[in-house]
């Protein structure tokens, strides 16, 4: 009994704080438009996404070459510091400029990867199962950090305002960690003596169960270090752990922000004169659609696993294929067939997130004392994904999609 109410809280803490850890990225991303007309650098709308993303892969970085054995409540102490900076830093820029703006949300990237890169690799403390709390709390983020983005705006709320608001979350995202989260014992043991009991083990002293949860996963043991291993040899040993795994992930990322930033920004004819409602606001709409179906495949790691995740990723590539032959021909008139299509993006971009991380916790191929640099790997690499993503959509909009991009003459500043 108290097993089962250890986990539920643990669930609730970890899916609260990746509502949260995400929550701030996605009203930013809501909100791009608007400070980019307030701004009146409409054109320049996609360095809001690349700043959003870019910097935090910095923080990836080091989180997983540099201060990866640091005590993980100091790095969440200053993750909150890193929100607290880039929430006030956007409410402030409305009365400096654009570049400060950017800086500003350069933080808010930052808290969210760097946030999201220290809690996955936490997660070796606890079950495998646990993941779900996290992922579908992310998931979620973008369904309330979209609405409420439309809600504030619509009752008539400044930028301003709106990121002053968001600072109590802070708190909440704090109290979670260091009060809220209680280390299982037994998995607490195991982790303390698990490099103890790895000398010690022999080849026919697999058990049974393991084999069984390794099914799907090449099968055997623990890939146990080579004695004198140096820690590049080490990061090289964990990479080919996870390679597959991890560069599926990326590549599912890279697909989908293409399709859902690049591809669903010009998916329909521009007409200031149009005066339906989920036309004229049909980016945003696609935005909600896209975090909702995230949201549904987050969550679905209780009800369906799926290992096959290289199918995800092909199904991904050519929805992005469809995405940006939509853009330059617009030959789906339909908004509605457009707003389900999205809500499919979603669903793939979600099910290869909460599954490639599920399989990296759960592989027994992976040694306890590098499951969390397996991790980071698979983090750092969807923050490659997002901004290559956001590179080849400068790209697009410059080459190819030129032509299909409103001029800023066209665009209101808000």
């Amino acid at each position: 009994m108290g097993k089962d109410y250890t986990f539920i809280r643990n669930w609730i803490s970890f899916h609260f704080m990746g509502n949260i850890n995400n929550f701030s990225y996605c009203v930013v991303n809501a909100a791009s438009s608007n400070l980019a007309n307030f701004f009146h650098n409409q054109k320049n709308i996609a360095f809001i996404l690349w700043s959003n993303i870019a910097f935090g892969l910095v923080s990836r970085l080091i989180n997983t070459f540099l201060i990866e054995n640091v005590n993980p409540k100091l790095k969440i102490a200053v993750n909150c510091i890193f929100m607290i900076i880039g929430l006030v830093g956007v409410a402030l820029s409305v009365y400096i400029n654009f570049g400060f703006c950017i800086a500003a949300i350069a933080f808010v990237g930052i808290a969210s990867s760097f946030g999201e890169s220290v809690v996955l690799s936490y997660m070796k403390k606890f079950p495998a199962e646990l993941v779900n709390g996290w992922s579908s709390g992310t998931g979620i983020a973008g369904v309330c950090g979209s609405l409420f983005y439309i809600a504030m705006v619509a009752a008539g709320l400044s930028n301003s305002t709106i990121f002053y608001m968001m600072l109590p979350t802070v708190a909440v995202y704090f109290l979670l960690f260091f009060f809220g989260l209680k280390v299982p014992n037994h998995l607490e043991s195991i982790n303390n003596s698990q490099t103890e009991k790895q000398s010690l083990v022999k080849k026919d002293q697999l058990k049974i169960e393991d084999i069984d949860d390794n099914k799907g996963s090449g099968g055997g043991g623990a890939e146990i270090a080579p004695p004198g291993e140096t820690k590049n040899q080490r990061y090289i040993r964990c990479a080919r752990l996870v390679w597959y795994n991890a560069v599926n992930l990326a590549l599912v990322y890279f697909f989908e922000y293409v399709a859902s930033v690049g591809g669903a920004d010009l998916a329909l004819k521009k007409d200031p004169d149009n005066k339906d409602f989920f036309i004229s606001n049909a980016f945003a709409i696609f935005s909600f659609c896209y975090q909702l179906g995230v949201l549904i495949s987050r969550s679905s790691l209780q009800f369906i696993k799926i290992r096959h995740i290289g199918v995800i990723t092909i199904l991904q590539g050519i929805n992005m294929v469809f995405w940006i032959v939509q853009a330059k021909y617009k030959m789906v008139t339909s908004v509605w067939i457009l707003f389900i299509l999205m809500v499919y993006c979603g669903l793939l971009g979600g099910a290869s997130y909460v599954n490639v991380f599920y399989l990296i916790l759960h592989d027994k191929k992976i040694p306890d004392e590098d499951r969390s640099l397996c991790v980071n790997y698979a983090a750092l690499l969807v923050t490659i994904g997002i901004t290559l993503a956001a590179c080849f959509i400068l790209i697009m909009d410059y080459t190819f999609l030129a032509s299909e991009v409103p001029s800023s003459s066209s665009s209101s500043s808000s």
